[in-house]
């Protein structure tokens, strides 16, 4: 489970929250000033994977719970669980569970306590089309492109903002394996409060389960 697409999820959630806003400039920088004002969020989301090469596409539902540097995300075959310090994924089919050092799987791409303000060193952005429309709805059609594409898994971000609500309907990530992710989000709640032990793996919920610690 690669913690960009943990980003990429976070990204989508948050977005509704942006302010009124005629530049991508102006969006991010009051994104990132009200994303430091949640202290959790969590959402019900669907995502569509695309691989333009094999002509496939597939479509899962998932939940997310973040806290801080901590979070939980709840997909159909696997739950991905990190305290900020271990990651445990947990295979639901095979009852198994692998525990590693957080630092130990990041991949190049995202923090999640950067999230809010990760554009801001890492981003290139511009503002593509502001009379673009999604299924009629007029939005803002915004660009994120990674300083450094050859150390992300993606290329381009695209987001698309409804102008009369300022929210995303839609965000596309691309991918250079010539496949796009896009995600909806549902059921957005922001500064509920979590305990810290809802971010760790509880064992006595998943009888007989198989644990692997490749915590050195």
């Amino acid at each position: 489970m690669k913690r960009s697409v943990l980003f990429f999820l976070i990204l989508a959630i948050c977005l509704p929250y942006i302010s009124n806003a005629q530049t991508s400039k102006d969006i991010l920088d009051k994104l990132s000033s009200k994303a430091k004002t949640w202290k959790t969020i969590s959402a019900d989301f669907t995502s569509t994977l695309t691989d333009k090469k094999n002509n496939k596409t597939t479509k899962q539902e998932g939940s997310v719970k973040v806290k801080g540097q901590k979070y939980f995300l709840n997909l159909p075959d696997f739950i991905v669980i990190s305290d900020a310090k271990s990651v445990w994924s947990y295979d639901k089919k095979g009852n198994m569970c692998s525990i590693d050092n957080l630092e130990d799987m990041k991949d190049g791409s995202f923090d999640p306590s950067e999230m809010f303000t990760i554009w801001e060193k890492d981003f290139k952005h511009e503002m593509k089309n502001t009379s673009a429309t999604v299924d009629g709805v007029g939005v803002y059609e915004i660009n994120l492109y990674p300083n450094d594409p050859q150390k992300k898994p993606y290329h381009t971000i695209t987001m698309y903002v409804d102008k009369a609500k300022i929210e995303v309907i839609k965000i596309v990530v691309k991918t250079r394996e010539n496949t796009e992710i896009s995600y909806k989000v549902k059921n957005l709640k922001t500064n509920v409060d979590y305990p810290d032990s809802d971010f760790t793996f509880d064992k006595a919920k998943h009888p007989g389960v198989e644990m692997t610690d490749n915590r050195w």
